[in-house]
Order: structure tokens, then C-alpha cells, then sequence
């Protein structure tokens, strides 16, 4: 609930509220890579796990789930489907490089992931090394690296609580940044197709309060027993499969 709220607060006056936000939630975590990245490599075993990281198992491009996986992470991070990139492309002016802003998005976008791969896999070799096992034995994938994998190779490095908090300090910022973006695109279309004879005062104000709060709803299942992995894969499923 306090997640949704600030969420409410930081769009319900447009996206000039929330541009200045995302200033913040988009770079810090770009700081707090570059802090893990520095502290990882300087870690015993890293650079097994970065050979680990970049040496590739060309046998792997033979199975239907890699390019699922592949799939998958570029619908969703690209937010493809979600009209939410349209939505907000729409408040640019008439004459904007949408080109050049799609060429600088995929970059970045990729750039990022790949860069981030360096600080997971750096620390995941410390891990494997303090184990005394091959990393592909601590190196997991989906949820399982960053709620499970992750948290325990910060327990084997000193102070292991600061290292702790700025990872998932930097886990909250992405998804606040992720929740804006669906906000905003969704309630920039829903605002958009409402006739403007039915305008009101705080009309976007009480139209993200009702987004947010039936999005709280919706969040409830997800505190149930079993709900959290079986959502994701059936979401990642849909998001991929062919339209009939």
C-alpha cells in the first residue's frame, strides 16, 4: 500500500511530476551498479564468474526455451503491447525524432542489462568460490537470482548489511520507476478517450486514485500462497503467445 501511495503522489499531476521523479529513480540506480560493480570485481573468484558471464554455450540456441526467455525479457522490458512508450511518446512535440529516441532506448536499454550482468555474475563467482562449487550451481535464473541467489553471496562479503540495502534500495527504485510508466500510460489513455464534455475538476486526480486503487486490489492475489510464480510464468506466457 505505501508503494501505490507514493506512486499516487509522484503522477497525479501530470507527466511534468513525474519526469522530474524519474530524474532520480532512472540514475541512482546507475550509481548504485557501478558501487556494487567496483566493490564485486575487487572480490576473490570474480573473475571466474565473469568468464562464466561472457563465454557462451552456443548449444543452448538449439532450445525453444532460450528464445522464450529472450522473448519474454524483451516484451517486457521494451514494454511492448503495454501502449505505455505510445502514451507518453504522445507528449512530445509534433516534429520529435521518434527514430533517435528509439535507437537511444534500445541501446540503453540493452546497454544496461548487459552492464548489470558483470555486477551479478562477479559476485555470484565469490560465491561459488567461497562454496567451493561451479558457479553454474549457484547461478540461478528469474526471481530466483535476485530474491535468492543474490541475497546470500551479500551475506559471504564484509558488511554484508550495506551491500544488502543498496541492492535492494536499487530493486525498489526500478520498480517504482517501472509503476510509474504503467500509471501514466494508462491513465494518459483512459484520459484521452473520455469526451471532454465529461470533464471535472481533479479529473486526473480521481482517475489515478481509482487506477492505483484497483491495482492495489489486483496486488492482493499476489500475497497468496503460490500466486507469485504461477502469475509471472502465466503472464510471461501470455505476453509471448500468438493471438488467435
Amino acid at each position: 500500500m505505501a508503494t501505490w501511495i507514493v506512486v499516487y503522489f509522484c503522477v497525479w499531476k501530470g507527466v511534468k511530476t513525474t519526469g522530474k521523479v524519474v530524474y532520480f529513480t532512472a540514475t541512482f540506480p546507475y550509481i548504485i551498479l557501478i558501487i556494487l560493480l567496483v566493490r564485486g570485481v575487487t572480490l576473490p573468484g570474480a573473475l571466474q564468474g565473469i568468464i562464466y558471464y561472457l563465454q557462451p554455450d552456443w548449444s543452448k540456441l538449439g532450445e525453444a526455451q532460450v528464445w522464450i526467455d529472450a522473448g519474454t525479457q524483451i516484451f517486457f522490458s521494451y514494454a511492448i503491447g503495454l501502449g505505455a512508450l505510445t502514451a507518453l511518446g504522445s507528449y512530445n512535440q509534433f516534429n520529435n525524432d521518434c527514430y533517435k529516441d528509439a535507437f537511444i532506448l534500445a541501446l540503453v536499454n540493452s546497454g544496461t542489462s548487459f552492464f548489470a550482468g558483470f555486477v551479478v555474475f562477479s559476485i555470484l563467482g565469490f560465491m561459488a568460490q567461497e562454496r567451493g562449487v561451479d558457479i553454474s550451481e549457484v547461478a540461478e535464473s528469474g526471481p530466483g537470482l535476485a530474491f535468492i541467489a543474490y541475497p546470500k553471496a551479500v551475506t559471504l562479503m564484509p558488511f554484508p548489511q550495506v551491500w544488502a540495502a543498496l541492492f535492494f534500495i536499487m530493486l525498489l527504485l526500478l520498480g517504482l520507476g517501472s509503476q510509474f510508466v504503467g500509471v501514466e500510460g494508462f491513465v494518459t489513455g483512459i484520459l484521452d478517450l473520455m469526451p471532454s464534455k465529461y470533464y471535472f475538476r481533479y479529473q486526473r486526480e480521481v482517475t489515478v486514485a481509482i487506477c492505483i486503487g484497483l491495482s492495489f486490489i489486483i496486488d492482493l492475489t499476489m500475497v497468496t500462497q503460490g500466486r507469485t510464480v504461477s502469475w509471472t510464468t502465466s503472464r510471461a506466457w501470455w505476453d509471448i503467445s500468438p493471438s488467435p
